[in-house]
């Protein structure tokens, strides 16, 4: 039997989803699914991104086996794609496109959760808020009143200890957004790993990178009971 997601609080479908590119979600994508099968989840991946670079680097007999890769950029089917997987695994994670499009609202509609990545930027911050709001459109529709879509922001590509970083928090918590305490740093094994498909949590279950992913995801389980979009000014 597979463990249940809802038993320990976590979001069944989550999905990453950005206006803008260059913002880590295929590398959190790939990097929560490595977590939550180390410690005994069925995850399961949704490639919604046209470019498709997580089925691309997928090694079906490689480290990450276990986790099943779908890719369907498609907005006809990207919903039933999900509820099939999310009726057969434990936690499903969708990957969208670097750019708002059909079948990224048609995935957000079908999240318990979004997660909206974006760098210490101000570029990304504005993308980030336009991201809520359109959860907050999607939260309007008779589909998800009554079972609102959670959002959360989280800064990644961070480099400890910079101004811009603690600008653009503190910018957003003053504002009342739903950031998540736990930032993604920057740090080499994200990309030279993303490169070969891999993950932290799988090569290098221990380290520093690993540990990262590990509270980003223990936030997500934290947010997964709550239901709270926050408008965007």
């Amino acid at each position: 039997m597979k463990p249940s997601s809802h038993a320990l609080h976590l979001p069944r479908v989550i999905v990453l989803a950005s206006g803008k590119g260059g913002v880590g979600k295929s590398t959190l994508v790939r990097s929560l699914a490595a977590h939550w099968l180390s410690v005994g989840q069925t995850p399961a991946i949704v490639d919604a991104d046209p470019q498709a670079s997580i089925v691309s680097l997928h090694d079906a007999e490689g480290l990450m086996a276990k986790v099943t890769v779908v890719a369907d950029p498609e907005v006809e089917t990207i919903k039933s794609t999900i509820g099939d997987l999310a009726a057969r695994h434990s936690i499903v994670l969708v990957d969208t496109a670097g750019f708002r499009n059909q079948t990224t609202i048609m995935a957000c509609i079908s999240a318990d959760t979004v997660v909206i990545p974006l760098k210490p930027a101000a570029e990304d911050a504005r993308e980030a808020l336009a991201m809520l709001d359109l959860i907050n459109e999607l939260n309007a529709t008779p589909e998800r009143t009554r079972a609102p879509i959670d959002a959360r922001l989280v800064m990644t590509m961070v480099t400890p200890g910079t101004l811009i970083a603690r600008q653009v928090r503190k910018e957003l918590e003053k504002g009342g957004y739903p950031i998540l305490e736990t930032d993604v740093m920057q740090r080499v094994a994200f990309p030279e790993l993303s490169m070969r498909g891999l993950a932290p949590s799988i090569v290098d279950p221990d380290g520093s990178a690993a540990r990262n992913i590990a509270a980003v995801a223990t936030e997500l389980g934290k947010s997964g009971s709550t239901n709270r979009v926050v408008q965007a000014a």
